[in-house]
């Protein structure tokens, strides 16, 4: 999906509707009856994800600055948070803290400053969407039952683990902008 939007931008439908395709394929033929209903709901659902992370490519430098603050404020928010404690962000996610939140969330904007890139959409992506992203991804590996969304590298979990926050994010930018 990035790579389409990539090299041929005007093909993103395109992929989108033959991955939809591909990924309802799936249950129909082999017959999932069961948990067919539940496959293709993930399955779209991480294509649509993927449909958002492909919007990053044709932002250019606004979306380079969008990565690197709500990175800044993911690892600000992890360190603030387990060195300051207090009340709980979310019961999505116990270990989350407001402080955290709110550490992040200044980080990613002198990011954003530091880098002119500061705007009201630019802000309220990294300091609202960031954490969304983090608690939404909470949310479906708690309904999932897992405790990492894999393995990807040791001790962060997956590539969702890693790009939560800015896919929602992202998804706020879009709105907004």
């Amino acid at each position: 999906m990035v790579l389409t939007a990539w090299l041929a931008p005007g093909e993103v439908l395109r992929a989108l509707a033959v991955g939809a395709l591909a990924v309802a394929a799936v249950p129909l033929v082999g017959g999932d009856a069961e948990q067919g209903l539940r496959r293709l709901g993930a399955g779209l659902l991480g294509l649509a994800w993927l449909g958002v992370l492909a919007a990053l490519v044709p932002l250019g430098a606004t979306g380079l600055a969008l990565f690197v603050a709500v990175s800044v404020a993911d690892i600000a928010a992890y360190f603030a948070g387990r060195r300051l404690g207090g009340p709980r962000l979310s019961p999505l996610s116990p270990a989350k803290r407001w402080s955290g939140t709110l550490a992040g969330a200044a980080a990613g904007l002198g990011v954003l400053a530091g880098l002119s890139a500061l705007t009201w959409p630019m802000a309220l992506a990294v300091a609202v969407g960031g954490p969304a992203g983090d608690l939404l991804e909470s949310m479906i590996k708690r309904g999932a039952r897992v405790k990492d969304a894999g393995h990807w590298l040791p001790g962060s979990g997956g590539l969702l683990d890693r790009i939560d926050s800015l896919l929602v994010a992202l998804a706020v930018l879009l709105v907004l902008s």
